[in-house]
């Protein structure tokens, strides 16, 4: 292996772990060795999101696809911060159509169109949404989380028949699936099975409390001190009233 791919290899390894810092300091070596490389590009731009950077991350992005119009994972990661958090839907819209005219097998079409509905959805077309999720191949697919993905596209834009299956075979391929279990407390509510929705809502919290924290999220500790100085910083009225909410919330995660 040359040093520029263990550089990228390692440099995604630690995004993966969570950490961004590492990440894009893997990335900029990689950009000293071929600052004309897309897939060096694309990492910093993935890096740069998971950094907070949703404009720089964009940039890289588009500069991966200049050198590369065929790159569809940096097409997917463009259009993903477009969506979140820039909330530009139309460009997402169309950096998804980008992606779905070179998509090759299932899962890379499942992927373009399912990052679509999301856009379509936010930005209220309901109706394109549905035309757009009669594209989606009905597989089978290798990887079995798109049975999940696809049910939740189908729950989001109100086709609770279609979804209802897909979520509840998602669920039973995997029990410790806290989304799965979510959406199928949701399905169930949607047909009136209370019981049955409350279990699965209840089973949804317990598999997210024994999740262990990711790597980058700050410890109690951390996380106490900060929402205390954000509270320290409003007027006394709303402080006081964020203070109750929180406390109330507290409670309730405990229990």
């Amino acid at each position: 292996m040359d040093q520029l791919s263990a550089t990228l290899d390692r440099g995604w390894d630690l995004a993966q772990r969570g950490d961004a810092v590492g990440a894009q300091a893997c990335a900029k070596r990689a950009l000293e060795l071929d600052p004309k490389s897309p897939e060096v590009h694309n990492l910093l731009g993935y890096s740069a999101a998971m950094g907070g950077e949703p404009e720089e991350a964009l940039e890289h992005y588009k500069q991966a696809i200049a050198l590369d119009e065929s790159y569809f994972e940096a097409m997917l990661n463009a259009a993903e911060v477009l969506m979140h958090p820039l909330g530009e839907w139309d460009d997402a819209v169309g950096m998804c159509d980008d992606a779905y005219a070179l998509a090759e097998t299932d899962e890379e079409i499942a992927d373009c169109l399912l990052l679509k509905v999301d856009a379509l959805m936010s930005k209220g077309a309901t109706d394109e949404a549905m035309r757009v999720m009669r594209l989606i191949p009905d597989g089978p697919f290798d990887n079995a989380s798109y049975t999940f993905l696809i049910g939740r596209a189908y729950y989001e834009v109100g086709q609770i028949d279609k979804a209802a299956p897909l979520i509840e075979e998602a669920a039973k391929k995997d029990p410790s699936s806290s989304d799965a279990q979510y959406y199928l407390g949701l399905v169930r509510d949607e047909r009136g099975d209370v019981r049955g929705a409350t279990e699965a809502f209840l089973r949804s919290r317990m598999l997210d409390l024994e999740r262990p924290a990711p790597a980058w999220a700050p410890s109690p500790e951390t996380f106490s001190s900060i929402v205390r100085n954000v509270i320290g910083k409003l007027d006394a009225l709303l402080g006081a009233c964020t203070k109750d909410c929180l406390l109330e919330w507290f409670a309730w995660r405990s229990c």
